[in-house]
């Protein structure tokens, strides 16, 4: 990896922490991600070319689905910057985004102007960063939770019904795969609260609900051993489920995680994260990741 070319900062002004180990996903692993993106899109309906962040743990031989993200869809910046510093190549065909683009908080502008600089290294040209004014009506890409029908010049399109987590463990119910696989989900309609093991994850269906701003909280780990009436109430009301635990691939002492980039049904690009955290965030130090 060419420390020359990795960008110093990404978020407001924290150094960027970055390592040479990266992550190659085989070409068939790569070509089954996509047969289950055009799967959950037919499954979600969508309505417009979709943009995900796709939350991905893995082993030697398959991907575990953990979360698609499609309201606040950043990252590309990085991901394209530690591709071109590690040599590895993106189509510049893939991406395709509108001229403009905007940031909901001043903290994501050093990665949004990352993103723009590498869209020109690789001849994607054309882009500007301009300040967010939702009375406009030009296409605009914003950085930030965002996407509902009636913004329909605003990308990600339809991002905020397309992001509930609920999408997922739907679907999770009709998907098959040995190769690119989704945690077992618990979902209100078919399983009752008392059917649910005790360690799953717990996750709001939408992460701006006023249950999830009640509860502080977007994830917990286990499921509580009291009465716990709220928590029991926003499953049996499907605005929370529960996954399985899927256990991360580690190095050393730290947590693996992938964070894949797709629009549509195409995987682009990427990169991988390591933490000690249980819950891996973007304060992690980030690896290249390769899709064959």
């Amino acid at each position: 990896m060419d420390q020359s070319i990795v960008a110093p900062v990404i978020y407001d002004t924290d150094q960027h922490q970055t390592t040479n180990r990266g992550v190659i996903l085989s070409s068939e692993v790569t070509q089954e991600l996509k047969r289950f993106l055009s799967g959950f899109n037919a499954s979600v309906g969508v309505e417009r070319v979709p943009y995900y962040r796709i939350d991905a743990y893995f082993d030697e031989e398959s991907l575990s689905i953990l979360e698609i993200n499609a309201s606040f869809v950043d990252g590309w910046g990085t991901a394209l910057n530690l591709a071109r510093a590690s040599g590895i190549p993106v189509d510049p065909r893939a991406l395709i985004f509108p001229e403009r683009f905007a940031s909901k908080s001043s903290v994501y502008l050093p990665e949004l102007e990352l993103f723009l600089g590498e869209m020109a290294a690789l001849g994607v040209n054309g882009h500007r960063v301009c300040e967010w004014n939702s009375n406009d009506s030009d296409p605009i890409y914003v950085y930030g939770r965002i996407g509902s029908k009636d913004q329909p010049h605003v990308l990600p399109y339809d991002g905020l019904r397309l992001d509930n987590k609920l999408n997922l463990g739907l679907f999770n119910r009709m998907w098959k795969s040995d190769l690119v696989k989704t945690p077992q989900h618990y979902i209100g309609r078919f399983d009752s609260w008392e059917a649910i093991p005790r360690e799953v994850v717990l996750k709001f269906c939408d992460k701006g609900s006023a249950e999830c701003e009640r509860a502080r909280q977007s994830v917990m780990f286990n499921k509580p051993s009291g009465k716990a009436p709220f928590i029991k109430r926003c499953y049996n009301a499907e605005t929370l489920i529960a996954q399985d635990i899927v256990l991360p691939t580690k190095q050393g002492k730290n947590n693996c995680q992938l964070i894949i980039f797709a629009i549509g049904d195409e995987p682009i690009t990427g990169y991988v994260q390591y933490s000690w955290s249980k819950i891996i965030n973007d304060n992690s130090t980030h690896g290249p990741l390769r899709l064959s």
